[in-house]
C-alpha cells in the first residue's frame, strides 16, 4: 500500500505517461501530476520538535543503532480492517488475513497521536480496510488535524454520502487517493471484484465538484490504479479522463502479488500463485518472473527506525505487508512508556540483522526479507 505525503518516492511527469517508461529496479509508484497548480502539492509545516527527532533518527538509521532514541517519522493506522471488496490477489478479497474484523476506538486513536503526532511527517490512515467504512471517521479526522503531519488515504469510493462528502471536504486531510483500476468497468471488475466502476467514477467526480464548488485546494484527489495484466493497457485512457474529471494526479502502483504467503514461501511459489496478473511489458513489472524476487531489491530497510504499522485493535507491526498477528511486533502501550515497545526485542533483534550485527538467523518476520529478497520499499 502507497504511503502518503513522500514526494521523495515518486517520478512526477508532465501531463502524460512517456512510452516505454516503467519501474526498473526502482519499487516507487509512478505518479502524474495533472494539476501543476504549486499550493496543492506537498508541504509540510515546519516543527522544530519534528525537525530535532527527524534528524536524529535520520543519524541511528544511518547508524543502524539496535535502539531508537527517536520517535516513527511516518505511521501507518488501519482504522478498520473490514473492506467489502473481494480483490483476487488481496489477503483481505482472499479472506486470509488472520485477524478479527475490527475498528479502532476513538481514545486509542486519541492516545496514539498523543503520542506521535507531534513527531510525523505522514500519517496514513488506511492499510487493509477501507476507511470510509468507520462509523466515527470524521471524529477521528479532527484529532489528527491537530497535527502538522501531511494525512491521506486510499478508498474504494463505492460508499460516499453527501454529509460524509463535506465532512472530508472540511476535515483538513491533504489527500485521497480513489482506487480505480481501469478506465473501463470490464478492466475495473476484473480486480475489484464486488466494485461497482460507475459509482466509483461518479463519487470521485462529485468531489472534486463539490470542492471545486467550494472554493477549497484539499484534499487533493489522486486516481489510484494497480498495473496488472489488464490495467497496463489502459494508462493512457485513465491519465486523459482523469485530466477530464479534474483529478490532481494520477498514480500507478506497481502490483504485488500473494502477500498473504509474503513471510511463510518462497518467491518463485509465491509468483506460481500470481505471476499471471503481472503486466505482459517487463518494464512495468517490478518482479523477474524466472526468479520470482523483486528487481534491485534493496538490501536495507529503514522502516524498522522511522515507521511503524498499528492495526485496529493497537498491535503494531514493523511495515504494511505483516497480516498475521503473530508477526506483530507487540501493541501500543495504553500506559507507560512508548520506547518500552519501540526498543523491544524484537525491533532490537530486527535491526541488529538487518544491520549485519547478529550472525545467527533472526526470529522476526523480517528474517524473511532478508532471505528471499521480498522487501517492499
Amino acid at each position: 500500500m502507497p504511503w502518503y505525503g513522500q514526494p521523495e518516492k515518486r517520478r512526477p511527469a508532465q501531463g502524460s505517461r512517456r512510452s516505454g517508461a516503467g519501474f526498473g529496479g526502482s519499487h516507487a509508484v509512478d505518479v502524474i501530476w495533472l494539476n501543476e497548480n504549486p499550493l496543492i502539492h506537498y508541504s509540510y509545516p515546519w516543527s522544530f520538535r519534528r525537525a530535532v527527532n527527524s534528524r536524529l533518527v535520520s543519524i541511528q538509521a544511518k547508524l543502524r543503532t539496535r535502539k531508537v532514541r527517536g520517535y516513527p517519522r511516518h505511521l501507518i493506522v488501519d482504522l478498520i480492517n473490514v473492506c467489502g471488496l473481494k480483490c483476487p490477489i488481496c489477503p483481505n478479497g482472499r479472506c486470509e488475513i488472520p485477524r478479527k474484523p475490527a475498528q479502532m476506538t476513538r481514545e486509542l486513536f486519541r492516545h496514539i497521536m498523543e503520542k506521535l503526532g507531534p513527531y510525523l511527517y505522514t500519517l496514513t490512515l488506511t492499510n487493509w480496510g477501507e476507511p470510509l467504512r468507520h462509523p466515527r471517521l470524521l471524529e477521528l479526522l479532527a484529532i489528527a488535524r491537530k497535527y502538522p503531519c501531511y494525512i491521506g488515504f486510499s478508498s474504494n469510493l463505492q460508499h460516499l454520502p453527501d454529509a460524509l462528502m463535506d465532512g472530508l471536504l472540511h476535515s483538513g486531510v491533504d489527500e485521497i487517493g480513489v482506487s480505480i483500476d481501469g478506465a473501463t468497468a470490464e478492466t475495473y471488475r476484473r480486480y475489484r471484484v464486488g466494485g461497482d466502476f460507475d459509482q466509483a467514477l461518479r463519487n470521485m467526480e462529485r468531489l472534486i465538484q463539490r470542492r471545486t464548488a467550494l472554493g477549497l485546494k484539499q484534499p487533493k484527489i489522486r486516481w489510484q490504479v494497480l498495473l496488472n495484466r489488464y490495467t497496463e493497457v489502459e494508462t493512457d485512457a485513465v491519465i486523459e479522463r482523469g485530466r477530464a474529471i479534474g483529478v490532481d494526479s494520477v498514480m500507478f502502483v506497481p502490483i504485488f502479488i500473494d502477500i498473504s504467503r509474503m513471510f511463510t514461501h518462497s518467491p518463485k511459489e509465491r509468483m506460481s500463485r500470481d505471476g499471471e496478473w503481472l503486466p505482459s511489458d517487463p518494464n512495468l513489472s517490478i518482479y523477474d518472473e524466472t526468479t520470482g524476487r523483486l528487481k534491485g531489491n534493496p538490501r536495507f530497510c529503514s522502516k524498522l527506525w522511522d515507521s511503524m504499522v498499528i492495526h485496529p485493535d493497537g498491535a503494531i507491526s514493523p511495515c504494511c505487508a505483516v497480516i498475521d498477528p503473530k508477526d506483530d511486533f507487540g501493541r501500543f502501550p495504553e500506559t507507560g512508556r512508548f520506547f518500552s515497545i519501540w526498543n523491544n526485542t524484537a525491533y532490537q533483534n530486527a535491526r541488529r540483522r538487518m544491520a549485519g550485527r547478529l550472525s545467527e538467523p533472526g526470529t522476526t518476520v523480517c528474517e524473511h526479507c532478508l532471505r528471499h529478497g521480498v522487501m517492499i520499499y
